[in-house]
Parts: structure tokens; sequence; C-alpha cells
């Protein structure tokens, strides 16, 4: 019996052992930021300022949060600076920062010290809920010159269409620092507690991940071919006019709907964009309402065909899945520095400006 006792002891120490290893591991693999919840504000939720993470589950990103709670380098706004909000995709956090489109897009504009594009992009928070948080974007940002909203979809729905233009509101007083100064003790000692142990963080991530695989729909119901022909043929039009109107009512400011369709490689090497079909409703409706709509269809395609590159995917992930990768975010950068031009030009009035459209990175300065 007092062996038998001493084997056990021997393999919960061991057990122990093991799990503080593999835990120091996993600070290198997976240790991300604290998440601070929100309702009435420019997104679903801050990030706790002033810290790090380290996202490598696709990809590889250390990411830095800023002072105000978002994914961005610690660089001060400048006067003159337009926002990027949108879900997983901008927010980012699977490269280095440089890579991501709104910080090449930074570069484009002629700014390494400053934040002439600022990223308020968050995991979740898709296109028809960002747009729900409308007003708190315009109300945290007012001074902001123009709005990027990104989607990797155009699945939204009539009723979805119509729910989008449900607003969440906004509360000044509700910002990432009076959020962490209001957190009670216990609160502060659940996140150190969290914080120190990232291997819980990622068994717990790999579980949420799995119940969400079980009622998650697939690609096929998705794009399924009767549904959106009984919605095209019915009040989607009108739903999606009366969208883009309310989004133009709200803000007299450029705003982008910057669109990157999803992908699958075909079993002959093809790549096929996934995608409904609503591109055409949306570049009339954008246009009637002075709203850009870039469109990456055409620029995927493009580049698969004459260069191989895939838009999705990581070295460390299955190619065509996932997230888009550093490629991709060069591609949808220079897409909108086309747009924005006009803009900065126009609108600014910008002077001492260099457009040379062979070599784009040089092209102008705000």
């Amino acid at each position: 019996m007092k062996n038998y006792s001493k084997q056990i002891f021997q393999w919960c120490i061991a057990l122990a052992i093991a799990l503080f290893i593999m835990n120091l591991v996993t600070f290198a693999f997976y240790d991300p930021c604290q998440e601070l919840l929100r309702h009435q504000g420019s997104n679903t939720g801050f990030l706790l300022p002033g810290t790090h993470g380290v996202y490598a589950r696709e990809g590889y990103c250390i990411a830095n949060i800023d002072d105000r709670g978002y994914v961005n380098r610690s660089l001060p706004m400048a006067d003159s600076y337009c926002i990027v909000a949108g879900a997983s995709h901008t927010e980012g956090l699977f490269l280095p920062l440089k890579y991501r489109y709104s910080d090449i897009l930074n570069s484009m504009l002629g700014s390494d010290d400053e934040l002439r594009v600022y990223n308020i992009g968050r995991s979740g928070n898709f296109f028809s809920i960002v747009l729900q948080h409308l007003d708190g974007i315009l109300g945290e940002f007012p001074d902001a010159k123009a709005l990027i909203i990104e989607t990797d979809t155009l699945t939204y729905d009539t009723k979805a269409l119509y729910d989008s233009q449900m607003q969440e509101g906004y509360d000044p007083s509700e910002t990432a620092q009076s959020m962490v100064a209001a957190l009670p003790e216990r609160s502060r000692y659940t996140i150190k507690v969290k914080q120190c142990l990232p291997l819980v963080r990622e068994l717990h991530k790999q579980y949420l991940t799995y119940e969400e695989s079980k009622t998650e729909p697939s690609t096929s119901d998705i794009l399924d071919e009767d549904f959106w022909a009984a919605e095209y043929a019915g009040g989607y039009a009108e739903a999606l006019d009366s969208l883009m109107a309310f989004i133009r009512s709200k803000t007299d400011k450029q705003v982008i709907i910057l669109y990157h369709p999803a992908v699958s490689v075909e079993k002959d090497g093809s790549l096929k964009l996934l995608t409904n079909g609503a591109e055409p409703y949306y570049e009339e409706t954008c246009k009637k309402y002075n709203i850009d709509f870039v469109d990456m269809s055409d620029t995927f395609m493009k580049a698969y065909e004459n260069e191989h590159i895939i838009p999705y995917g990581f070295n460390n992930t299955t190619p065509g899945s996932g997230h888009i990768n550093r490629a991709a975010h060069r591609m949808m950068a220079e897409e909108l520095y086309k747009v924005l031009r006009l803009y900065v030009l126009f609108i600014i009035g910008i002077h001492n400006i260099n457009i040379v459209i062979a070599h784009p990175y040089e092209a102008c300065t705000w």
C-alpha cells in the first residue's frame, strides 16, 4: 500500500512538472490579451491597454495593445486620420502589425511616425456588427476623415440588412482606461491568474472552437443558390438600399466597404471564390449613395493565376483557409490606396504630393 501511494505521488509530481513545462511553452505559442467587453462603443470590446499578446495558432503575431485598448503600434494619432473597422481579418492577430493592410496603408500614405490609419478591428465584429456600432465609431472618432469597413462575405439576407441599422448607442465614458479603473479587486486578480496560465486559455479556446463547429452552418448552406435567388427576387435590393441610405444619413465622411471573398482551392488546382453573387447589388447601391465598394475578387484571381498567390492561409495552416495572409493584406492596402488618393487630394487639401502610379508607396503623404 505504501509503495502504491508513493507511485501515485510520483505520477502527480511528474504530471505537475509536465503541465508546468507545457504552460511555459504555451507562452511562446498562445498568450492572448485580456478582453474587456463593452456595449456602447465603436466595437464590442477592448483589449487590456498597454499589454502584449502572442498568437501562433495561425501565422505568428506578437500584438501590441495601445492606450485606447486597440491593436496598434505605439504611435501618436495624426491630426488627419481614417478609421479601419472589421473583424479578425482587420484586427490582424495572425501576422506582425507592420504587415496588416492598415499598417501598410499607413506607410503608403507617407507616415511611419504617426497613425493616419487607425485600426479598431475586433474579432467577431462582422460587417453587420460594425454597422450596429456606427454611432459609437462616429462618437468616439468624430474627427476621422474616412471610415473603412472590412468584410469577407456579403451573405447578409434581407432581415440582417435591416437589423444592421439597429444601433448599440454611444457612451463617451465607456473607455478602456475607465473600465480598467473600475475593475473590482477580484476581477484584477482573475486577469492576473489568466495571464499566468496560457495553457488553460488555449485548452478553453480549443473547446469553444469544437463546440462552435457542431452548430456552424456549412459553406453550402450559407451560399445556397435557391435561398439567395428567392432573396434577390424579394425585398433584398430595397433592404440594401435602405442600409446604404442609413449609413450615408449618419455621416458625410468618405465610407469604404472593403470586401475580400473567401476562397477554396479546387481539386483541379483552380481557385474558387465563395460568394453568393451579391456583388452587383452592392456596387450599384454603394455608387448611388457615394460609398466606395472595393471588391478584391478580381485582384485575388489575377494574383493566383499570374503568381500562384493564395490570399488565405499561412505556412502553419491549410492553404486557402482561415485568415488572409501577408500577400492579401498588401493587395488590399494597394486597392484602398487607389480609392483614398482622391480623398487625400481633394478633401484634406494636402500639398506637395508626388503621384507616381508605378510606385504607390511614394505617391502621397498626408
